[in-house]
């Protein structure tokens, strides 16, 4: 027993220790994730290129919302700056002022 688990780690030893074997399965197992990975990504691409009209739409209203909804709080956002400014321009010439 003892000695087949001992030609068994001087297999595996004499495996890790032949580079060129190693490393010509570790390249044989890359190329096998990298066909893998672009059939996955084919794949996908068909599944996004099939989206109906009405979702198409849905997806249209949702962006055309947050694009004004954006606008709104940009809006908003220029009209504090701009009471800011106010507020600014009040307080360096008003610094004397005293209540």
């Amino acid at each position: 027993d003892e000695d087949h688990l001992r030609a068994n780690l001087e297999h595996t030893h004499s495996e890790l220790n032949a580079p060129t074997q190693f490393k010509g399965r570790l390249n044989e197992l890359m190329s096998q994730i990298r066909m893998q990975h672009q059939v996955s990504a084919a794949h996908a691409e068909v599944e996004y290129s099939i989206i109906d009209q009405d979702t198409m739409g849905q997806i249209r209203q949702h962006l055309k919302q947050q694009q004004e909804g954006l606008q709104h709080l940009i809006q908003i956002i220029k009209d504090d700056v701009a009471d800011l400014s106010v507020i600014e321009h009040g307080l360096s010439n008003g610094s004397d002022y005293q209540p």
